[in-house]
């Protein structure tokens, strides 16, 4: 659904990005003062300011300029100073009022453009071949007031001394690559075997002792539910997440786990989860 970028922002907004920023534009805006129809902030960061001009070979007639000169062709594009990375702003004519929508990136340029870190907030220009739950969901559910009485840490969460779990990672091979996809995620365990577990942190050969059975309490929207699905849990060597695998079972993620996917999955998977495409 579509909505006009007026109802939103101030028309005082400022640019987070200097006045000297580099960004796109065509010879049209720049030199035959052409309006300004089409602005998107990509997902790598970039700005583009496009009229409604057939582009054709984008080398002869784009153009890299400040951000400031932009501007000052068109104060109105201060209105959109805070258009969402992955976003773009549309407009039929110069005094129009600008419509914001997602961007809808095909799969190829996912695979160039990257993605924001949620750990290092920096951009990397790869596909990701890991995503991180912070918590299970059981803890995630939880009212405020009563998660001050569970405990979470990097590793571990105890619920009201009755429900433990503890965070490992599903290792899925890739084609192709010597690095595999991941999901860190979050499995309940029994009590005993909790302990057993803590008790047994610090052990240098603890890689060595039987799996722990457990379900899963992370939810993969890129699969039918997956809580509850039944796992193995394989404690690592020092310094290492635990391995997660998934028993025996008709779901998409078992097969997947035993039989391996290739990047046009990975990259499904960045499709669905950082830029929300179905």
């Amino acid at each position: 659904m579509s909505f006009s970028i007026r109802d939103i922002f101030k028309k005082d907004k400022k640019f987070a990005e200097p006045g000297n920023t580099a960004v796109y534009t065509t010879i049209y805006v720049m030199r035959e003062d052409s309006p300004i129809t089409l602005v998107s902030h990509e997902l790598d960061g970039d700005w583009q300011f496009m009229g409604d001009h057939a582009l054709g070979d984008f080398s002869k007639v784009g153009m890299l300029v400040a951000l400031d000169e932009v501007i000052k062709k068109d104060k109105s594009l201060l209105e959109l100073a805070d258009l969402p990375i992955g976003h773009q702003a549309t407009r039929q004519r110069r005094n129009d009022k600008w419509t914001i929508e997602k961007i809808i990136y095909s799969e190829s340029e996912i695979e160039e453009m990257g993605y924001y870190c949620s750990d290092c907030g920096k951009y990397h220009r790869d596909i990701p071949m890991n995503y991180r739950a912070k918590s299970p969901t059981a803890y995630f559910n939880l009212p405020e007031d009563e998660k001050q009485n569970a405990e979470l840490t990097q590793d571990i969460c105890v619920i009201g001394e009755r429900r433990f779990f503890i965070k490992g990672q599903i290792k899925i091979k890739v084609e192709g690559k010597d690095e595999p996809f991941s999901w860190n995620v979050w499995a309940e365990i029994t009590k005993e075997d909790f302990e057993d577990e803590q008790e047994n942190w610090n052990e240098e050969n603890r890689f060595l002792r039987k799996p722990y059975s457990g379900t899963l309490d992370t939810p993969l929207n890129c699969y039918p539910e997956t809580i509850g699905l039944k796992v193995k849990i394989q404690t690592q060597k020092l310094g290492l997440i635990p391995d997660i695998i998934i028993e025996s079972t008709n779901h998409p993620l078992y097969f997947e786990q035993e039989n391996g996917i290739d990047m046009k999955r990975v990259t499904q998977f960045a499709m669905k989860i950082l830029y929300g495409h179905v």
